[in-house]
């Protein structure tokens, strides 16, 4: 069974992925999450997941096979989920505050195409990177994030600088030379505006 330590245990930048738990094998995106998860493991960056299946489980399980050290957050009330096999250490959640506080205290987190609750997190860490530094960044891939933040800059009330927070990657490939940019750049701190 996975055990639990803290983050600053392992030493490597810890890297958070955020995706689908629906997209399955006979999906081209399941090939690219493992394949992101093989490339972030040859950078030794830890690769963090929700835990469980989907686009996690590929990442995870990518990272895995390529000797990369993986962290799965589970949540203890969803008793009818099993955590994925490939994550070395579980750090358990009793709701989904502390889970995010785990995914907030990662340097990066990466959101693939998924559903609400990859939006939810998501919009956490960049919420989080308008106003506290030292949060994670945010890299966003894939075309539909694209062009839900080309909705986000025709609905929200948001500026050039709330859009620049997020980095764009068109394909999984793009998402390495981005992280380690992020990781040398400084965080940018919007602060709290009127």
């Amino acid at each position: 069974m996975a055990t639990s330590s803290s983050p600053a245990e392992s030493g490597a930048a810890e890297i958070a992925v955020l995706g689908s738990a629906r997209i399955g094998p006979d999906d081209p995106r399941h090939d690219a999450a493992h394949r992101l998860g093989r490339l972030l493991a040859g950078q030794g960056w830890t690769v963090v997941t929700g835990g469980y299946g989907g686009l996690m489980g590929a990442t995870a399980s990518g990272a895995a096979e390529a000797g990369g050290r993986t962290v799965g957050l589970p949540m203890s009330p969803w008793a009818h989920l099993t955590p994925h096999p490939s994550h070395a250490e579980l750090r358990w959640s009793d709701d989904y505050a502390q889970r995010l506080a785990h995914l907030l205290a990662t340097r990066v987190a990466i959101a693939l195409p998924g559903g609400i609750g990859t939006l939810a997190e998501a919009s956490a860490v960049w919420a989080a990177a308008q106003t506290e530094p030292g949060t994670a960044r945010l890299v966003l891939v894939g075309p539909s994030w694209r062009r839900l933040t080309g909705a986000f800059a025709r609905e929200l009330v948001v500026d050039d600088r709330d859009l620049a927070l997020p980095v764009l990657a068109d394909d999984v490939e793009a998402v390495i030379p981005a992280v380690g940019r992020l990781l040398e750049a400084p965080p940018p701190a919007l602060g709290a505006r009127g």
